[in-house]
């Protein structure tokens, strides 16, 4: 422990090993979006690659006891910018009225999320109080039912269909089967309960 205090008083706040780690998951994100073809296998990869660093940085700062307010927010600010785009990006310019719904719910969903952020300091997990939807959601560290479907609709379903698009060279919009699309649906109204219950 003696060792990570020296080293932490030694190292300013920005160069912290955690925040290191959360501008590598912004590099690989921003590689992600700047990619000519976003269904491309490059782009997915970039993304995935700052989705496996998001398991990094979290316990990295918890063992080296350098968790800061900075490294919290810019964890969380880059989940939210990186499932925005995902949903953006999987949403395709031929999609139905569902895709274009989802879209609409995620923009909400991650606009409240940047708000809430700005006025609070913090993520929606980090408050003092609670309420029924918001205590389901982040039970047992996000492992639980409701969790996995607000996963689902934010990241893993749009990175399944981004992957399969590029890889099989068709559209995004057919990407996808009627489980996904109906799980998608179930997922989506957790997402929008989840976004409007913070504030209760």
């Amino acid at each position: 422990m003696a060792n990570s205090d020296s080293a932490k008083h030694k190292l300013p706040l920005l160069l912290w090993p955690p925040n290191l780690i959360g501008y590598l998951r912004v590099i690989t994100l921003v590689a992600a979006m700047l990619a000519p073809d976003i269904y491309s296998s490059y782009a997915v990869w970039m993304v995935s690659a700052s989705y496996a660093l998001d398991y990094i940085d979290g316990p990295c700062a918890r063992h080296l006891d350098m968790c800061s307010q900075f490294g919290d927010l810019l964890d969380h600010y880059t989940d939210h910018v990186t499932m925005m785009w995902l949903v953006w990006a999987a949403t395709g310019t031929d999609s139905g009225l569902w895709a274009q719904i989802n879209l609409a719910i995620s923009a909400v969903h991650n606009g409240i999320a940047f708000v809430y952020m700005a006025i609070t300091g913090h993520y929606f997990k980090h408050s003092a109080t609670g309420n029924i939807v918001t205590r389901n959601i982040e039970s047992n560290n996000y492992w639980n039912l409701a969790s996995v479907l607000y996963c689902a609709n934010t990241t893993l379903f749009p990175l399944i269909k981004l992957s399969f698009a590029g890889t099989h060279g068709i559209k995004v919009a057919d990407a996808t089967t009627p489980l996904i699309d109906t799980v998608d649906v179930l997922g989506a109204i957790v997402t929008l309960s989840y976004s409007l219950a913070v504030w209760f």
